[in-house]
């Protein structure tokens, strides 16, 4: 199966021609998809000039592998030009995607994501990329291109009746694009950063149309809350209304379900009218694996997968839960490259970038490995942060496209670097300051020495409600600069250590990991406090803390700390995330 791949790989997104098995029915489907879509739209944008809720319900998903073909229409195709030349965004967040699981380096997953590995290979690859190490506070830079700690939503995730989120005040990602370029926003997928008040959702952050989840985790074809299984987690919200979800396809595996809902919203989008930003933060490869219904409790039917790469998979990687992992991995692939389809069948890929992230860590409990690295989903080590994202765009210049790109970048990057790629100007209000920097001159030059980032706060658990965390003497912190890491955190928890992909867990018979590492489970066991050389010790294994040769590194890592502190103003973020 690598064999099969590994030309195709090699030569990048423009002779990428997927060679598995295929399946016509599917193919069919997709072009129905799309007519339908077309359609659904033409007569909807003409009543309204808008899609509405009930447009965006009508396409019906199937249960099979999308094969379409991924040819040279890609970078050849004719533009239909958005207001002012504005290019469009796709934004793909990967949910738990450990670091090394996309295949542009050689690893156990390599011939698992050839479509993913074609367009990393044919963009830039962001070699030194930090997510947060869980989804809450992940997801919240991202929108808002600010540290969690500055939105006081630094620990701790969402759940079902949490009576908090990202407080209203903030502005979102979308809200900018909207404002200031006319851009029209779709999010689908997993929220995930507060949803108690109306006021909290998508479409009252900025989102034209939102289809999905507002929890952590979700069963994937039932849509049921893992946590409290007899409630259903999935609704549908646009800008006059909101609602429970309960078309026909709701029952269908929600990669699949969003792959389709994105395909049908760009069919549909009025690109003449308005440029496009789309987040489609899918589910996968987050556990559980099984779900609710007795039908699925063996987790992902081989009929999803081509033949071949089934019994690579199962033959091959270790572990039920790993296997399951890369099952669901092989098919969000599969489903980038449909979506990638629908953005040429309308003429848009020269105008379109597409950006693939993940939100943190693999959770080594849910098949998730961050190769060498050391910790897991949860923790402040590497391998709770740093993983993989590259983004792709026939609007890169010749000379970035293929390039790997190994200056310090985090989440909340994307926000200014977005807005500047988009050509829209923003400067935030006084208090709202961003964190994030833009990475385009540096990134599009594939030189690390242009970083706008000489600094990385990783974390920082530090006044927050109901804890007397001190981040001298029992709280997680964490900041780097170009070379040295400073960390205080604990050991001897599982989520502290290192985990090879050939590991397999006692209890891996169980495709529900329950807690899926979480931040709380690594405050147990010795309080240390850690320097780290990544430039000569990436895998964290040897802690040059008491070493006196490095007191001036570690002076001034403790001093970019305070200075963080009294800029980001603890005292009142920490409240503004309480919801009123």
């Amino acid at each position: 199966l690598e064999q099969k791949y590994s030309n195709k790989i090699e030569d990048g997104p423009d002779a990428y021609q997927y060679e598995g098995k295929s399946n016509d029915r599917e193919n069919k489907s997709w072009f129905n998809h799309i007519s339908y879509a077309l359609v659904a739209g033409f007569l909807i944008l003409f009543a309204t000039l808008s899609i509405s809720s009930k447009s965006f319900k009508n396409i019906k998903s199937s249960n099979g592998l999308a094969t379409t073909t991924v040819s040279d229409e890609i970078t050849t195709d004719v533009i239909t030009p958005s207001i002012n030349s504005k290019p469009n965004f796709i934004f793909i967040l990967a949910d738990d995607l450990g670091y090394n699981s996309v295949g542009y380096n050689a690893h156990d997953l390599t011939a698992v994501t050839p479509f993913l590995t074609s367009l990393a290979k044919g963009g830039v690859v962001l070699s030194n990329y930090y997510a947060q190490e869980v989804c809450t506070p992940s997801r919240a830079s991202l929108l808002t291109g600010r540290y969690p700690v500055s939105l006081g939503m630094q620990y701790e995730e969402i759940l079902s009746d949490s009576m908090w989120g990202l407080n209203t005040s903030e502005t979102l990602l979308p809200e900018v694009l909207r404002d200031m370029s006319a851009y029209k926003s779709y999010a689908i997928g997993k929220w995930n950063i507060g949803h108690y008040t109306p006021e909290m959702l998508p479409t009252a952050r900025g989102f034209d149309h939102f289809i999905g989840y507002m929890n952590g985790e979700n069963y994937y074809w039932s849509k049921k809350y893992p946590l409290e299984p007899q409630y259903t987690d999935f609704m549908y919200a646009d800008s006059d209304c909101y609602s429970a979800y309960n078309s026909s396809d709701l029952g269908t595996y929600s990669t699949f379900l969003y792959r389709d809902k994105a395909v049908q919203a760009i069919a549909a989008h009025d690109f003449s009218a308005n440029p496009l930003f789309m987040y489609l933060a899918v589910q996968a490869v987050h556990d559980p694996f099984d779900d609710s219904d007795p039908q699925f409790s063996a987790g992902i039917p081989a009929s999803y997968l081509d033949e071949d790469m089934y019994e690579y998979i199962t033959g091959s990687i270790p572990g039920l839960n790993r296997q399951q992992y890369a099952m669901a991995l092989n098919l969000l692939d599969s489903s980038v490259q449909t979506v990638v389809e629908a953005l040429a069948a309308k003429g848009q890929m020269q105008n379109t970038y597409v950006i693939f992230a993940s939100d943190n860590g693999g959770c080594y409990q849910a098949g998730g490995r961050n190769g060498d690295l050391r910790g897991s989903k949860g923790s402040l080590f590497e391998g709770g942060l740093k993983v993989d994202s590259f983004i792709y765009s026939a609007l890169l210049p010749d000379s970035a496209r293929g390039s790997v790109y190994s200056g310090i970048m985090h989440v909340s990057d994307w926000f200014p670097t977005i807005l500047e790629l988009s050509g829209s100007d923003y400067i935030p209000q006084a208090g709202f300051d961003l964190d994030g920097v833009s990475q385009v001159t540096a990134m599009l030059a594939a030189d690390a020495t242009q970083n706008a980032r000489q600094y990385l706060l990783y974390n920082m658990y530090y006044k927050v409600n109901d804890e007397s965390f001190d981040i001298y003497s029992n709280a997680p912190v964490a900041i780097r600069d170009s070379r040295y890491k400073l960390l205080h955190a604990y050991t001897n928890n599982t989520q502290a250590e290192w985990y090879s992909v050939s590991e397999v867990l006692d209890d891996d018979a169980s495709l529900f990991s329950v807690t899926s590492c979480p931040q709380f489970q690594t405050l147990t066991g010795e309080y240390t406090k850690f320097l780290f050389d990544l430039q000569e010790d990436p895998n964290e294994t040897n802690n040059l803390y008491l070493d006196k040769n490095y007191d001036a590194v570690k002076a001034n890592l403790y001093l970019q700390l305070e200075q963080l502190q009294l800029r980001v103003k603890l005292d009142s973020a920490q409240s503004s995330a309480i919801a009123s």
